[in-house]
């Protein structure tokens, strides 16, 4: 069976945005400002300097720079309350946060979009959603952080809402510019009011979470070009995997009992929703 080129950037846009969690709760010194501004810049030079390469003008079609700058607020949103929320929850209780996006992009997609969230679809989401809960528990969510990621996923999916009704109007980099050009500007605006000098290693984390987030929200643009927004919604929920890997790796975080058929509700719940949405794109309209 073929795989769909839209689940493969998927897949790497999630395994990146992983690692750069992990750089920016390595950051743990740096103002968050400072991280969201270096990140944003290193990405937007990239997208700049690649959209001039390809004679493609930087803010897109007129008819499309509403959904480029709902997608580029929203966006700006999810990250400045994600960013925040790692530095004030666990690793793992802020990812766990952010997996309510998926479920956000789904239903905000049924209006924005015009794509029909089935209600199959609805219980396999729940599925993933109890798996994760199951794999992350709720021990150290019960704080003031839980505001800032929850804000962070309803963000991030209305962000995705936006570029799946983008679609494939504009090229795959000119989502990424509106992405990083509107949190940017926050960000120096935001830094100017206590700026602190990144020190060592802190340099190489920061030149590692642009680097990665860059060419993650470029495969992100890539795969919601080419696939339905629920569907990719849903492949989001692998990141979990991901974030159980590299806590325990990086951050030495024990893995509970717990986690393993949290894990396998998660797969099932995501592979469920696949073969679902397959089965009805195989169907005659």
């Amino acid at each position: 069976m073929r795989v769909s080129p839209g689940i493969l950037y998927m897949l790497a846009s999630t395994a990146m945005l992983a690692v750069v969690n992990v750089a920016v709760k390595k950051l743990a010194g740096v103002p968050t400002a400072e991280i969201i501004f270096a990140r944003c810049l290193i990405s937007l030079l990239l997208t700049s300097w690649q959209l001039h390469r390809t004679g493609v003008p930087v803010w897109g079609p007129p008819e499309a720079r509403p959904n480029l700058l709902g997608r580029g607020i929203f966006g700006a949103g999810s990250l400045i309350l994600g960013f925040l929320a790692l530095k004030v929850l666990p690793l793992g209780g802020a990812i766990t946060l952010s997996y309510l996006a998926p479920a956000v992009t789904a239903i905000a997609a049924i209006w924005l979009v015009n794509e029909p969230l089935r209600p199959w679809q609805g219980v396999f989401y729940a599925v993933a959603i109890a798996g994760v809960v199951l794999a992350k528990g709720t021990a150290g969510l019960l704080s003031a952080g839980v505001l800032l990621g929850v804000g962070s996923a309803v963000s991030s999916g209305l962000s995705s809402a936006f570029l799946r009704r983008v679609g494939a109007k504009v090229a795959p980099l000119v989502p990424v510019f509106y992405f990083n050009i509107v949190p940017l500007a926050i960000a120096f605006g935001w830094m100017l009011f206590g700026w602190k000098w990144p020190q060592g290693s802190d340099w190489l984390w920061l030149a590692l979470a642009g680097v990665l987030t860059h060419v993650a929200l470029w495969c992100t643009t890539l795969a919601f070009q080419e696939q339905r927004a629920g569907f990719l919604a849903a492949l989001d929920y692998l990141g979990l995997i991901y974030a159980v890997a590299l806590g325990y790796f990086v951050f030495g975080d024990k893995i509970r009992p717990s986690v393993y058929p949290g894990i396998a509700l998660v797969l099932l719940g995501v592979g469920l929703n696949a073969w679902y949405s397959a089965r009805h794109q195989q169907r005659p309209h």
